[in-house]
């Protein structure tokens, strides 16, 4: 039998491992080091080599070095030196080290369990890749998984900080997300209580880029041409300069938690740079705030006072520096307990249920002394039965029920489901769902129960059912999709009671749409394979049509008539590495339904439309999510108002490509406008040279307004296109049709997100006249985004409007109508609008979720009376 255990957590920046032999637990220093870089690399022979070695290989070839592949986990394959690299072989690259080192203090013997750390927010899906890494590592031995947080407090638990059934918060601040949590502890066993928080946008990571940027600024002072090529010129040299400039920025981070001030030399130009410690807590100090905010929340999210509290972990390489520890002592008091190395307490606790699961071994099933009965559960396998927090598989492939990786995902992102009991047979509240996979106090009965004590209870609002991911309204009926563990399901509400008298069930609903003629619905059922829907207002199936679709759909339904357009073959990456901006190629192609038809079983013709490009902001060097509000992408089709057709624009381009060197030359880029109009017609229009990149077209009620790379656009009378509104740089503004009306909505800077305004657009000035805004508030939402979920939910009513803005961690709710905007609704939390009803407003309520961008999980329905 193995004399030893493993405990690793893959974090997004750095990665740790621990030990445990004879319940002696040590770090183990690979490379020489406590931690090494969560950098992959794939080499010359097609190798993936991790750690300092590909951190290093960052200045020499930086197209092969991905620096957070963790990042990549749920989200698709990521391209080094242009090939497609699948995240569980990058992630197997990065655990192989860690085993390596342990086998060699042990004669190459392997170990009896290793224990693995995952955000506590992972859905069954992401924790499914951290296993088939694992299992690409070690054959034959025990995987156990453990939410980040139960590990750190385990690690402060055995140090003697938490006395058996006390209350415990962990503040845990990464490389790439800030994670919020509250625990119950019995017996050294810990429990997620109530719903965790966090933000995917604050961390080591992100404060990085701040440094770069700040320091970017000196540069450009001292030579502006060279800061430029560094920061958009694909070329190697470049490229690398910028690889060797971040690493600069990291180090400036990590020198100012000992010293107060971190100076540079820059190579390329023969200059110092400098920064203070000052400087630094100016450029993050709003966000630190924003993590403190968000705990506070957690914790009172979970029915815990923060003085109830016994003791307030913190965890995480950031949460060293002194404005972290400052902000959160300041709050919390003497509750607070830190490490010298915060990167390696969460290893350590993982290292500690390794060993506790091998000296335990017992029956699969067979409950675990001291853990609080309904504790937080991923996955159970026949390895050992794990509650409270881990999860355990046993050895081999495939062993463990629900923890065999995923095959073949279907490549067409869609709202990401929830763990949690499936719909319930009759009519009610609806399940008791919490946000991001996690039941809420109440909500872990038996599949098909309802609970109606479940979710959020808001003051001023009326609830109207949980795990709701869209509503929309429909001849005036309300259809409402909801997300569960084991599918999907659509429902028409009668009422706003929360009760329904319609439903159908789907295994993974990827897009809907409704018009008062039916329902088109595409439904996910293998990989690349989807059923693409037709139904009656009462939810009866009349047609269903079997496709193979890639990339992500979008679902339109326009009176009789509804389009479904799709990638028909798979979308494909690319970048500087083969010759091309960042950015994703495709084939777009279109199918035509007709919802009054009846019982139809002919399939549908598929209208192929062409080639596809759009290209996208580099925002971290490895995320594909905003468009460039510079570059010539295709946009999202839209329906016509006041016209019976829609309208898409296709971004393609052509160049010299020689066969041998795989590399794009004499790269030349257009836009094509196709018009698309009932009964297949499709009427394309090549954008001429010389004008502004097309990034919205909107046909409104007869007349032409457009979005592009100059601003805002409108068509006059006589025809010609006329600028009415400059795009600031850095940042974007689309059109919004209401009724008659139609409001321009701006962001002042899209990466990251700051400021907002509306205006509505007057006919007799012929620009859109301001109605309100504010730079230091921005958009619940993101107006660049690729992802449907990601983008801002603004419902028309009439010839007025109703959205969201967030300020001060909070969000607040306008009606903007021409005469101006009017705050209605503050609540803290995501708070935004889907659906006007005659009663009032439907919206979507995460109280305890922090007010962002991303909103890819299902929240609360609720009732806002007007």
């Amino acid at each position: 039998m193995a004399q030893w255990c493993l405990g690793v957590d893959l974090g997004t920046s750095f990665s740790a491992g621990v030990m445990a032999t004879e319940g002696r637990f040590d770090v183990l220093e690979v490379e020489g080091e406590r931690r090494i870089p969560s950098a992959v690399m794939l080499d010359e022979r097609g190798t993936l080599v991790a750690g300092r070695i590909a951190q290093r290989g960052i200045a020499i070839s930086p197209e092969r070095v991905e620096r957070n592949p963790k990042r990549y986990v749920g989200r698709g394959r990521m391209l080094l030196g242009g090939v497609p690299v699948d995240v569980a072989d990058a992630l197997a690259a990065l655990l192989e080290p860690f085993v390596i080192e342990g086998r060699r203090r042990f004669d190459g013997a392997d170990p009896d369990c290793i224990a693995l750390t995952h955000p506590v927010a992972w859905g069954a899906d992401r924790k499914a890749v951290l296993l088939a890494a694992a299992r690409k590592v070690v054959s034959g031995v025990r995987i156990a998984l453990v939410d980040e947080p139960v590990a750190s407090a385990r690690y402060y638990a055995s140090s003697g900080w938490a006395a058996g059934g006390s209350r415990l918060a962990v503040y845990d601040l990464g490389g790439g997300t800030f994670d919020a949590a509250v625990l119950a502890e019995d017996g050294g066993d810990f429990a997620v209580v109530g719903e965790p928080g966090g933000s995917d946008e604050i961390g080591g990571e992100g404060f990085d880029e701040q440094v770069f940027a700040f320091l970017g600024s000196q540069i450009e002072r001292f030579d502006a041409d060279w800061w430029l090529q560094v920061t958009t010129n694909p070329e190697r040299r470049y490229v690398s300069y910028a690889a060797d400039l971040l690493t600069m920025a990291r180090e400036a981070k990590e020198t100012l938690s000992t010293f107060d001030t971190s100076s540079h030399y820059v190579v390329g130009i023969n200059e110092d740079v400098h920064i203070t410690r000052a400087d630094l807590e100016d450029l993050i100090g709003e966000e630190i705030a924003r993590t403190v905010g968000i705990l506070e929340r957690t914790i009172r999210g979970a029915g815990v006072e923060p003085d109830e509290l016994a003791a307030v972990f913190m965890t995480g390489g950031p949460s060293r520096m002194p404005l972290v520890q400052k902000a959160v002592r300041d709050r919390f008091g003497d509750r607070v307990r830190t490490y010298d190395d915060p990167k390696v307490v969460v290893a350590y606790g993982a290292a500690q249920l390794a060993w506790k699961l091998k000296v335990e071994r017992r029956e699969p099933g067979a409950p675990v002394p001291g853990v609080p009965a309904g504790g937080h559960r991923a996955f159970v396998g026949p390895g050992g039965g794990a509650t409270g927090g881990h999860a355990v598989t046993g050895p081999g492939p495939g062993s463990g029920t629900g923890a065999r990786p995923v095959p073949g995902l279907v490549p067409v992102p869609g709202p990401v489901p929830v763990s949690g009991p499936g719909p319930g047979p009759g009519p009610g509240m609806g399940p008791g769902l919490g946000t991001g996979g996690h039941r809420g106090p109440g909500g872990g009965g038996a599949a098909g129960a309802r609970g109606a004590a479940d979710g959020p209870v808001v003051q001023g609002i009326e609830k109207v059912m949980d795990g709701v991911l869209e509503a929309r309204v429909a001849a005036g009926r309300v259809l409402v999709h909801q997300a569960f563990g084991n599918g999907h399901v659509l429902r028409r509400l009668d009422g706003i009671g929360g009760r329904h008298d319609r439903e159908l069930a789907f295994g993974r609903l990827v897009e809907w749409d409704a018009s008062p003629e039916g329902v088109v619905a595409v439904e996910q059922v293998g990989p690349a394979q989807v059923l693409v829907r037709t139904l009656t207002l009462d939810l009866a199936v009349r047609a269903t049509h079997p496709m193979q679709m890639w990339g992500d759909p979008t679902v339109i339904a326009h009176g009789r008539t509804a389009w479904v357009f799709f990638h028909s073959r798979p979308g494909v990456p690319v970048d500087a590495s083969v010759g091309l901006p960042w950015g994703e190629t495709g084939q777009l192609a279109m199918i035509e339904l007709d919802l009054g038809e009846g019982f139809a079983f002919q399939a549908p013709r598929q209208h192929e439309l062409g080639p596809y490009a759009r290209w996208f902001l580099n925002e971290d060097n490895r995320r594909r999510r905003l468009l460039d509000q510079e570059a010539p992408s295709g946009t999202e089709p839209s329906s016509s108002v006041g016209a019976p057709g829609c309208t898409v624009v296709l971004g393609q381009f052509s160049s010299n490509k020689p066969v041998f060197q795989n590399m794009h030359h004499g790269f030349r880029p257009w836009q094509v406008l196709c018009l698309i109009d009932p009964g297949g017609v499709v009427r394309p229009t090549v954008r001429e040279p010389g004008r502004a990149w097309l990034h919205q077209v909107v046909l409104h009620r007869g007349r032409w307004f457009t979005s592009g790379s100059a601003g805002l656009e409108a068509d006059t009378a006589d025809g010609r296109t006329r600028l009415v509104m400059p795009r600031p740089r850095g940042g974007a503004l689309r059109w919004f049709p209401a009724g008659n009306e139609i409001y321009a909505v701006g962001a002042d800077q899209v990466s990251p997100a700051r400021g907002w305004s509306v205006g509505v657009f007057d006919r007799h000035s012929q620009k859109p006249e301001f109605l309100m805004g504010k730079q230091s508030a921005t958009l619940a939402g993101h107006l660049t985004s690729r992802y449907r979920w990601e983008r801002p939910r603004l419902v028309a009513d009439g010839d007025s409007m109703w959205m969201t803005m967030l300020d001060a961690g909070r969000s607040r709710l306008l009606h903007v109508t021409p005469a101006g905007a009017r705050e209605v609704h503050r609540t803290p939390g995501t708070f935004e609008p889907v659906v006007r009803v005659p009663t009032g407003l439907l919206c979507l309520h995460r109280p305890a979720d922090p007010a962002g961008a991303t909103r890819d999980h299902p929240a609360t329905l609720v009732h806002l009376p007007l």
